[in-house]
């Protein structure tokens, strides 16, 4: 049984509930990673998958992940720019933020490994058209291991802003989209030198 939640968390359960038993049904009737299938055929014959990209293993597997909903990656924006003139962290910031970093970042790793193996045994279960009453368990459970590490990355997230002030938070946030133009821009270059400039 899972612990009474939040009405919040039993609606963001649901959105991971309904979807996985209609993907069950799915199975039933033949069809499971049947997609897939059909990318893996035309990777065979040599042709290109998702719009002009190579067929390779990467492409083929989505990138499943632990959290609910996308959230931005602060510790790694204040890991590479702590030491930046302009965000002037002192001493005591940099201490806490490490301290926080050392505590959340092995339990969301574990998270991560939690998730992915279970989500691998709903898949194998899937599979061998295992109907969604049997599924059902390890579909809540998944669930709840998701609404914990999205509320761990929440909590992350508000410890960071906390420990700096405003103006600081401000700047932080202008440096990560200031690094985001830049790589941006050399990867732009890079396709121009490559001779694709201007190609999708």
């Amino acid at each position: 049984m899972i612990k009474k939640t939040t009405l919040a968390s039993v609606v963001l359960l649901a959105l991971l509930v309904l979807p996985a038993q209609a993907e069950t049904a799915k199975c039933a009737s033949g069809k499971c990673g049947s997609e897939i299938t059909k990318k893996s055929k035309s990777c065979d014959k040599g042709k290109s998958c998702d719009k002009g990209k190579s067929c390779n293993k990467k492409n083929q597997k989505s990138k499943a992940s632990a959290l609910l909903i996308p959230l931005p990656s602060v510790m790694r924006w204040i890991v590479k720019h702590e030491n930046d003139a302009t965000l002037a962290l002192s001493p005591e910031q940099k201490s806490k933020l490490a301290a926080q970093r050392k505590d959340m970042m092995p339990k969301m790793m574990d998270f991560k490994k939690e998730i992915k193996a279970l989500q691998k045994e709903i898949k194998g279960a899937c599979k061998k058209s295992e109907s969604s009453a049997q599924q059902k368990d390890r579909v809540q459970k998944l669930a709840q291991l998701k609404i914990e590490a999205t509320m761990m990355k929440l909590t992350c997230i508000e410890g960071v802003k906390t420990t700096l002030s405003k103006e600081q938070w401000a700047t932080l946030k202008g440096l990560r989209k200031s690094q985001k133009g830049q790589a941006k821009a050399m990867k732009k270059a890079m396709k121009c030198q490559a001779g694709k400039c201007g190609s999708k």
